[in-house]
């Protein structure tokens, strides 16, 4: 290769920008969102299977089946969907049914969803937003290790486990941890493991729900497909019972 090439070749490699240095929520968003923005799927279907516990103990096993639509609408069926068992989550609302009729709905954004895959659809500056009204307080940030693999961690400071945070794996991106104290001074935490390839993005395939510490649901995530179409109406408390994702 002629000489000349080769130093073309370096001057453009080193004019290429660097890649943001990640030092807080604010450029933590803008990776993730640069990172999967038009790659992650916008809708997803699959059925969970649950181990319920408790005092870390299994107590029992259920089925669900659910449906999303990035950025933020998701429907629960719990049990066979003719059933008429599920709940709803749309318009920053949970709607909430039983045996086919809704028993009730109250305003409740789902900030499980924003951080597992909502995030990648919103600007930069609703995103944080919502972070904010969620709870995290956006503006205290650092670097932690979570199952052997470095993470950004929002909403605490090193050591301190007592306030609403987010855990995001520092390479892929993807959410793998959250705690939630609860008014009563309890302790919620998830555990968000087992990714997978889901479009251009990722998607989780085992949640792990604990309580204080101790088990309360085990959450296995099968029969996933990514992008698929799903029917009008699915997230409308209107058109319950009327349509479904499953064939």
């Amino acid at each position: 290769m002629p000489i000349f090439i080769v130093y073309l070749i370096l001057i453009l490699n080193f004019q290429k920008p660097l890649p943001t240095k990640i030092t807080s929520a604010e450029t933590l968003v803008e990776a993730m969102q640069k990172r999967y923005s038009g790659k992650w799927a916008k809708t997803i279907t699959f059925v969970q299977y649950n181990t319920h516990y408790t005092n870390d103990t299994i107590s029992g096993t259920s089925i669900w089946y659910e449906a999303i639509a990035y950025p933020d609408k998701f429907r629960i069926d719990f049990g066979m969907p003719s059933e008429g068992n599920a709940v709803i989550f749309a318009n920053d609302s949970v709607y909430n049914f039983k045996t086919g009729q809704l028993k009730a709905s109250h305003r409740q954004p789902n900030n499980l969803m924003l951080l597992a895959g909502g995030i990648y659809f919103l600007p930069k500056t609703e995103a944080l937003q919502r972070l904010k009204d969620a709870g995290y307080d956006i503006k205290t940030f650092h670097e932690n290790t979570w199952q052997g693999k470095p993470a950004f961690v929002v909403g605490a400071t090193k050591g301190d486990l007592q306030k609403p945070q987010f855990w995001i794996d520092k390479d892929n991106l993807f959410l793998v941890r959250t705690l939630t104290p609860t008014p009563d001074h309890h302790l919620q935490e998830a555990q968000f493991s087992k990714h997978i390839k889901s479009a251009g993005g990722w998607i989780e395939t085992e949640v792990l729900f604990l309580k204080d510490g101790k088990k309360e649901q085990l959450e296995e995530y099968k029969e996933l497909k990514s992008n698929p179409s799903l029917p009008d109406g699915l997230f409308d408390p209107a058109y319950f019972g009327k349509v479904h994702w499953m064939k």
